[in-house]
């Protein structure tokens, strides 16, 4: 049977592949063994360690696609649609430091639904998208400005689909896939403050997957903070992530090959 692709009327938002080798996981070891043996050598009486907890919102734009079952879905839209279409979402950054180190974890869930009809016979569908992800890096400190490390992200996502029955003959159907796979990452990130002020600027970026998790992944996260007092800060950033993932073939495919882009405000504690 041919498929059919859904068009939303609401309009809702080379690479290494393959499977993962043995040379791949063994550099991973490596990078992840050197980095704990360079933390154990530490002087535990130079590494005070202090604290953030920044809960955050991001105005996000999708553009690319889904394919659910074998069944390709336009998933573009912008923030407003996605806000029009939100269920449930929460964001939350946590980040500890020391002279030497950063550890940062990164997360967010959304449960989008969205309503719309098929491109060519107009039957009605509602499509729902609950996707949610986990970033973690540990960051060694260059100098004063510049730190690069390893970290992973994982990701999780559950899409279902119905379609409407026809006016005449044609059946309803019912389609659900939930996909979760983790993207190894290699971490960077460039940050100073200004003297005498109480502004710090810095950008973030990542890259991975490798064929582990996705084909390729990457993030570049520009942003800027004002610190208030010694306890509270405002931080304004936007945000360019995307990643393409493919599993399964013929009526069995998940495919999500995504960008999602946008500015993010936050409010950030220090302890």
């Amino acid at each position: 049977m041919k498929h059919q692709r859904p068009n939303f009327n609401c309009n809702p938002s080379n690479y290494l592949t393959g499977s993962p080798s043995r040379l791949k996981w063994i550099f991973i070891l490596y990078l992840i063994l050197f980095s704990i043996s360079t933390v154990a050598q530490t002087d535990p009486e130079k590494n005070k360690w202090e604290f953030a907890v920044a809960p955050y919102l991001l105005f996000p734009n999708m553009s690319g696609e889904i394919t659910v079952n074998g069944i390709l879905v336009d998933a573009s839209a912008n923030a407003k649609d996605i806000f029009d279409n939100l269920e449930l979402g929460g964001m939350l950054y946590l980040e500890a430091t020391s002279d030497k180190w950063a550890i940062i974890l990164d997360g967010y869930f959304v449960n989008l639904k969205v309503k719309g009809t098929t491109m060519v016979l107009e039957r009605k569908i509602e499509y729902r998208l609950n996707q949610s992800m986990i970033a973690g890096a540990g960051l060694y400190r260059l100098n004063s400005w510049a730190e690069v490390g390893i970290g992973g992200r994982v990701n999780s996502i559950g899409s279902k689909l119905y379609i409407e029955p026809g006016e005449i003959v044609l059946p309803g159907r019912d389609f659900s896939m939930n996909e979760t796979w983790f993207d190894p990452l290699l971490v960077a990130r460039a940050m100073t403050r200004f003297n005498n002020t109480k502004w710090r600027l810095g950008i973030i970026a990542d890259f991975g997957g490798f064929g582990i998790g996705s084909d390729y992944a990457w993030l570049i996260n520009p942003f800027a903070g004002y610190q208030f007092s010694k306890l509270f800060e405002v931080n304004a950033a936007f945000r360019w992530n995307g990643m393409k993932y493919e599993s399964g073939t013929g009526d069995d495919l998940f495919k999500y090959d995504m960008t999602l882009y946008g500015p993010s405000i936050g409010f950030m504690l220090h302890f």
